[in-house]
């Protein structure tokens, strides 16, 4: 992951940390960055509010290129945790997708 958001305990310090997040390539690997927070975010060790809503906020902007076959299952996956998907596409080629897994909200920028 990029960051953890226990190193950070200002809204300042989390935007800063999010402004640091670098592009890495042309894949749009959708369902490793969902397994990714599903096991590294929710998963185990990962220190939790007890009262917060459990959410990912999916930021993509295209079409499932790296285990596309599989990323139902891990949607699925997450739901069955509690945990809630909200997709946001920047661009319209992504509308489909995010309806298609049934994220809980979905918008295009």
């Amino acid at each position: 992951m990029n960051f953890n958001l226990k190193n950070y305990s200002t809204k300042a310090e989390v935007l800063a940390a999010v402004d640091r997040v670098r592009y890495l390539g042309e894949s749009t690997n959708m369902t490793g960055g969902l397994k990714l927070a599903r096991i590294g975010v929710f998963g185990g060790d990962y220190d939790q509010r007890k009262n917060a809503d459990r959410i990912i906020v999916l930021i993509t902007d295209g079409v499932p290129t790296i285990d596309a076959d599989t990323l139902d299952a891990e949607v699925d996956a997450i739901r069955r945790m509690g945990i809630r998907i909200i997709g946001l596409g920047v661009s319209n080629k992504v509308l489909h997708i995010l309806i298609s897994t049934r994220m809980s909200y979905f918008g295009t920028f």
